[in-house]
């Protein structure tokens, strides 16, 4: 089962809630996040000025996400996870940016490899 994009989102902004208590002192509160937009922005803006690049992922990922679904994008990774991903997402060096219809038959090849 596939979580919707609301429970990513929720789960990310539950995941502010520790590190915006750790550097900025301040309390999260998600249900009013989830109520009104001006408190959310405040806090994603907040979140954005951090030093914590986990906390910064967060707040992009819920910013873009907020009012509903906008982009098709994986939730942000934590820690090493995020850099791990990032290196196997980086194209050849020698073969250059893979073209659309390239990227498109990799995505596919997974669906269609494993069929009986």
């Amino acid at each position: 089962m596939v979580p919707s994009i609301e429970s990513q989102v929720l789960n990310c902004v539950v995941r502010m809630v520790v590190p915006m208590r750790r550097e900025f002192g301040r309390s999260l509160d998600v249900q009013r996040f989830l109520r009104e937009p001006d408190y959310a922005q405040a806090v994603i803006d907040q979140a954005l000025a951090s030093r914590d690049l986990r906390l910064r992922d967060y707040a992009l990922y819920v910013q873009r996400h907020l009012g509903g679904p906008r982009e098709v994008d994986a939730p942000p990774l934590p820690g090493a996870a995020a850099a791990a991903a990032a290196d196997a997402a980086a194209p050849p060096a020698a073969g250059g940016e893979p073209s659309e219809a390239e990227l498109r038959e990799r995505v596919l090849k997974k669906y269609t490899g494993g069929l009986r």
